[in-house]
């Protein structure tokens, strides 16, 4: 189980630095689904020099296939949580209900929600990306694993940042016919460090701590 240095836990995953262009290509590496590697490559390609893009940068005509699968997150500073400020039909469908204005921490446990909080905290404050892969069991005894992009976007009024990213289910969910989900957890939860200096120009203009690229340590035990 790997951990950071500052005491701060991701037990199902590490912290990658994503500096320059090798290091970029070895995280395309650990994504599994084809349409997160889209989703991360137009996020990279619409944020150019910035640490992360507008939301008046986003045409997703340049994406519409994957459009259904994609997310907005907002941080929730009342409920220390994150809520669903956008959720695409295919997310809503595995999911098996609506989920706009809904709290996208519901339903998981008490200590993988703080490590999603923790990694969503990272997105929004460090501008940093984050991916995660994670379960989901029916109502029929069925687990289905989806993996999860992170992105930070600028919202439209300029003062903070919002989750923009992606849920894409690693199996065909069509012919499953389950009517809810009864459980969620956590395979693997990484941050993806990208391009630190131009984030210090644009988080400083706006006031907000910077999140640093923690120091990695072992920490024996956890999850297999």
């Amino acid at each position: 189980m790997i951990g950071t240095g500052s005491g701060g836990l991701s037990p199902w995953g590490y912290a990658m630095l994503v500096n320059d262009s090798k290091e970029a290509s070895q995280a395309y590496a650990h994504i599994k689904h084809p349409g997160t590697r889209a989703l991360f490559s137009f996020w990279e390609k619409i944020r150019g020099e910035k640490a992360a893009p507008g939301r008046d940068d986003l045409d997703l005509r340049q994406i519409s296939p994957i459009v259904p699968n994609l997310l907005i997150l907002e941080r929730d500073h009342l409920h220390q949580s994150y809520k669903w400020r956008l959720a695409g039909s295919e997310i809503c469908q595995l999911y098996r209900q609506k989920l706009t204005s809904t709290n996208a921490l519901a339903g998981w446990g008490g200590f993988e929600r703080n490590t999603l909080k923790q990694l969503f905290d990272t997105v929004v404050t460090g501008l940093q990306p984050c991916l995660v892969r994670f379960q989901l069991s029916t109502d029929l005894g069925q687990v289905i694993g989806a993996e999860l992009l992170g992105l930070p976007i600028l919202a439209k009024n300029g003062t903070r940042f919002h989750v923009f990213g992606g849920i894409f289910p690693l199996r065909d969910i069509s012919q499953l016919g389950y009517d809810s989900v009864t459980g969620l957890e956590l395979s693997a939860a990484r941050s993806i460090w990208t391009e630190p200096l131009p984030g210090d120009r644009l988080v400083a203009g706006l006031d907000s701590p910077r999140v640093t690229p923690p120091g990695l340590t072992l920490i024996r035990g956890g999850r297999p």
